[in-house]
Parts: C-alpha cells; sequence; structure tokens
C-alpha cells in the first residue's frame, strides 16, 4: 500500500474517532455541567509514537471515568522522537496545542501551570515524591522522642527517570533533628551509577515535655527536684534545652517561671563553693593537721582556690582533694 492510501486511512480514522468523541452523551463543552472532566498531570511520561490523552490526564468526574476507556485513546500530537529527555511546554501553549487536536474539547480539561512530557521511562511526580520522604523520615524521627511531624516540604515538582529500571535513592549526611533538615535525592542505576542529584528540606516539628522553671530562679541558686516542672514544647524552636540528667546543677544566669532549661542556663556546682566552710588540710614529712576554713573563691577537683584559716585568720592556697577538703603541702 502506497503512502498516500496510508495518510488517507489515517485521516479517516481521526475523523471517525473525533466524531464519536464528540457526539457521544456528555462528551461537549465545558459548558454543561455533566460534561466530562479531566485533569492534566504537570509531568506524564508518554510511550508514542502519539501522546494519548489518557497518557496526560486523568478522569476527574463520573461522566469522565464512564467514557475514559474512549477518551483516554484521543491521539493529540507526535511524541518526542528523543528517549528520555523531558520536554515542558507552559500552560498558555499548551492550550493552543490542545485545541488544534481535539477543538472545544479543551475546555473540558484542567490544566496545569505547565506540562513536562518525556517519552519513555518513568517519571515521579510530587506527592508520590513526598510519601517517599516521610516513609525515609518516619523511622528516624523515633530517636527524637515525642510526636514528630513534618512540614513545609521543599522538593522538586517532579523527577524524571531515562528508564523504566532506575530508581530513587534518599539520604541524609546528618542525623534527623527539630527544625530544618536537608536529604539528597538521587537517580540511580541498576549498577549503582548515579543520574541525577536533587536536594528536599523539610521542617520537623517535635513536640516532648521537657523541664522547665516551676518558679523564677536567679544566678548561682542550686537546681532542686522542686524547682523544676515539665511542659510540652515544640523543641524546632527551642534548641540546646536541657533533659533533665546529669548534675548537680546551679544557675548559670536567670530563667522566668515556666521557661525551658537550656544547657546555657546550667552549670555545674563546683566541688568548693564561695563562702563554704572547708577543711583546711596541712600534710608534711612527720605531721598532718586538719583545721576549718573558708573558701574565698569557687573551684572543682585537682584546682586550686584561696581559703582563709578560721582560727588565725590567714590567707593560703589551697589544691581541692575532695568534695569539702582542701590540701595545702
Amino acid at each position: 500500500m502506497n503512502t498516500w492510501c496510508l495518510v488517507a486511512i489515517r485521516s479517516f480514522l481521526v475523523m471517525i474517532l473525533a466524531v464519536m468523541v464528540v457526539g457521544a452523551p456528555g462528551v461537549t463543552g465545558a459548558e454543561d455541567g455533566s460534561a466530562w472532566q479531566a485533569l492534566v498531570r504537570s509531568a506524564a511520561c508518554v510511550k508514542g509514537p502519539d501522546v494519548l490523552l489518557g497518557e496526560i490526564a486523568d478522569p476527574v468526574n463520573d461522566m469522565a471515568l464512564s467514557q475514559w476507556k474512549t477518551l483516554a485513546q484521543i491521539k493529540l500530537w507526535k511524541a518526542s522522537t528523543h528517549q528520555g529527555r523531558p520536554v515542558t511546554v507552559a500552560r498558555s501553549k499548551l492550550k493552543k496545542v490542545l485545541h488544534h487536536y481535539i477543538g472545544d474539547l479543551v475546555d473540558n480539561l484542567v490544566l496545569p501551570s505547565q506540562l513536562t512530557v518525556q517519552t519513555g521511562g518513568q517519571v515521579i511526580c510530587q506527592d508520590e515524591l513526598k510519601e517517599r520522604v516521610v516513609a525515609f523520615l518516619t523511622p528516624r524521627a523515633k530517636d527524637l522522642g515525642g510526636e514528630v511531624d513534618f512540614k513545609n516540604l521543599q522538593m522538586p515538582r517532579h523527577i524524571f527517570f531515562p528508564n523504566h529500571y532506575d530508581s530513587l535513592s534518599i539520604s541524609m549526611r546528618d542525623d534527623l533533628k527539630p527544625g530544618r533538615n536537608t536529604l539528597k535525592l538521587y537517580g540511580v542505576t541498576p549498577d549503582g551509577k548515579v543520574l541525577l542529584r536533587k536536594s528536599c528540606v523539610v521542617f520537623a516539628n517535635v513536640w516532648k515535655a521537657v523541664p522547665v522553671a516551676a518558679q523564677p530562679l536567679n544566678r548561682f541558686e542550686r537546681l532542686t527536684r522542686d524547682k523544676v516542672s515539665f511542659q510540652r514544647v515544640n523543641l524546632a524552636y527551642k534548641r540546646d534545652v536541657w533533659d533533665g540528667t546529669g548534675g548537680p546543677w546551679r544557675m548559670a544566669r536567670t530563667l522566668g517561671r515556666g521557661q525551658p532549661f537550656t544547657l546555657s542556663h546550667l552549670e555545674l556546682v563546683p566541688l568548693i563553693e564561695k563562702g563554704e566552710h572547708v577543711h583546711l588540710m596541712f600534710r608534711g614529712k612527720r605531721v598532718q593537721l586538719t583545721i576549718k576554713a573558708e573558701a574565698l573563691g569557687e573551684a572543682g577537683m585537682g584546682q586550686q582556690v584561696l581559703v582563709r584559716n578560721l582560727q588565725s585568720k590567714k590567707k593560703v592556697l589551697a589544691t581541692v582533694i575532695g568534695d569539702d577538703t582542701v590540701l595545702v603541702r
């Protein structure tokens, strides 16, 4: 059969299909409330050689669902011959192209701001990307404790892969933390070759009961259980919150009632505090003497502190060797 005959037959079949579609009940203009309606995707992969309506759109009402087997087969423009290379068309141009092929039926379509089409391969759209990212993060959120939810996911609208057997890999350089987190999205071939790299940002809210001041606390005030209560806060906006362990602690700075303790609010209580009465031990080659003294400063184990002999009132520099003991050799 010669080329002219093939073209004629093809044109005749297209005309018959158009008549069937336009003549079908409800397959007319969108001005009729009962008309079929379909939503054109923002990204799609097609097989070719022609782009079919069913490859780029989905039915959104009962009328469309009942006729979708026929509607989905409507042929549009010629698919790109460049396999695995996405092509993007803006809404205004897309509407003109669709009108050229299906006329006023274009009014039955809800169009995206742009459509990206690729011949062959596969595409992962944003909704599926979100599902995969959340599935990746959920087990990692268990280490944070409390209640965790994710919001403000910033990611590509879609990711195209040249082939069906390519896959998506997700990774994080750091552990999941409250607040802003960055992830890496990779397109990978079966043999491990990286085809593409994309970034994704997600904000993690972490609601957890943390220690707060049960009363106003002043500088140098010792922290005891009666001065601590608990309150549920979002750790995404409260960093370096004390977890209630360690000590003994005292206040490094003032803190108001109901405010969470952060590590900057606390400091370890030194072994020797200023004004504390200590045992001052004199140790020589043949004699050892212990008397009462007053610490004139603060010091930890092995550090030196100035003390005053409570009997002679003399001041000496001694080394801390215990909880309430200093030594002079």
